[in-house]
């Protein structure tokens, strides 16, 4: 860029200068450039500021979900022979719904279905040729055994009820 002064005026000249510069000090942006290119600057800024926040949300949801349910009175869940050894089951009780594992003849898992990460509702699945709890909307996958996620991008474990077999039935304080 060439920049000379005009010798009847006195003033500076920029002849080289593209659209929307201008000859005072040199080819710099306008004002008006400035300006714009500014704000556009500060709408990002609080694109990402909105962002961050909705990230945070799911970051503090998911920490604070309880790891154990304290328990409350025993409600019935299913017939015991509804849940033969080694199998899943998804059940609703008083409003919730609970993913049960059944161990052993006498011990069953119940945990909630409420997946740590984002609430989806997890439900019994495979998971190459084992047993696990699959949240479909993240790929999270749950132990059976422990709630604990294996897979995904959950982090805390789901929510364990303390389930009993009662004579012919599954139990679950609730």
């Amino acid at each position: 860029m060439t920049s000379t002064i005009d010798p009847t005026s006195g003033t500076p000249t920029a002849s080289d200068c593209r659209d929307g510069e201008t000859a005072c000090g040199g080819c710099g942006i306008s004002r008006r450039t400035f300006l714009g290119r500014s704000a556009a600057v500060g709408a990002v800024g609080v694109v990402a500021t909105v962002g961050l926040t909705g990230c945070t949300g799911d970051l503090q949801a998911e920490a604070s979900a309880p790891s154990r349910h304290p328990g409350g009175s025993p409600a019935p869940a299913l017939p015991a022979g509804d849940l033969p050894v080694g199998s899943q089951a998804s059940v609703s009780i008083e409003g919730r719904t609970l993913l049960l594992h059944r161990e052993s003849e006498d011990t069953v898992r119940a945990f909630s279905a409420k997946c740590t990460h984002q609430g989806c509702t997890v439900a019994p699945d495979q998971d190459r040729g084992r047993p696990t709890f699959a949240c479909p909307c993240h790929g999270s996958h749950f132990d059976v055994t422990t709630g604990v996620p294996y897979g995904g991008p959950a982090q805390k474990p789901l929510t364990e009820f303390t389930a009993t077999v009662d004579d012919d039935m599954v139990m679950v304080r609730i």
